[in-house]
């Protein structure tokens, strides 16, 4: 379910309207309108608060569709994996470490970005019980990152 429409079902499970929400929020009526919308996206710190007023895990507003950085492919499985929008709303296609005010951090190419990612490797086979050297891992990065986003 999109994040739209979790925060006007839960918004209206628990009985409030999009004043009284707003107003526990500390934004407009109209800020809340436009995210039940799916116009614009809460910043991170107000899905927080979204999260304890509606004494929900942050992590369920993700939703439990495996999510991943469309640019360097890092799991997002939290709310502080994300990174910003311009307007500091949450971005859910990417990271922090990736995208901050709505732009990328960095200028890498697709074949910078796997060298990148390789400096996890040991983590990565660690996790997965998997015993990839780089050279066996470097073409599977690649064609895992060709599929995101930023690299299509």
């Amino acid at each position: 379910m999109e994040l739209s429409l979790k925060i006007a079902e839960i918004r209206k499970a628990i009985g409030l309207t999009q004043d009284e929400l707003a107003e526990k929020l500390f934004v407009t009526r109209q800020a809340v309108s436009r995210w039940e919308r799916g116009e614009t996206t809460p910043s991170l710190e107000t899905l927080k608060a979204l999260a304890d007023l509606y004494k929900i895990d942050a992590n369920a507003l993700l939703g439990t569709k495996q999510r991943f950085c469309q640019s360097c492919g890092m799991p997002l499985m939290n709310l502080s994996d994300l990174g910003a929008n311009a307007d500091n709303g949450a971005n859910f296609e990417y990271c922090h470490y990736c995208i901050e005010g709505g732009e990328f951090k960095d200028s890498f190419s697709i074949d910078e970005m796997a060298e990148h990612n390789l400096n996890w490797l040991k983590e990565w086979n660690e996790a997965n019980g998997t015993s990839f050297t780089k050279d066996e891992a470097r073409p599977l990065i690649r064609e895992f990152l060709s599929a995101l986003k930023r690299w299509k």
